[in-house]
């Protein structure tokens, strides 16, 4: 019994363990995507100035 016990508490420390891993790297993951949105949005505008001054040259 005591065993059993034993296996279960050390299985829950190794799942928590896993979950605080599996966290950081969604948090990681989540700065990269906002990292990456927010260099889509520079691009975008980095191109519309761009068609804006061509467009004023023709």
């Amino acid at each position: 019994m005591y065993l059993g016990v034993f296996d279960l508490h050390q299985r829950l420390e190794q799942t928590r363990k896993v979950l605080r891993e599996k966290q950081h790297l969604k948090k990681l993951i989540e700065e990269d995507i906002q990292e990456l949105e927010k260099d889509v949005k520079d691009l975008e505008a980095m191109t519309e100035k761009n068609n804006y001054a061509t467009s004023i040259q023709r």
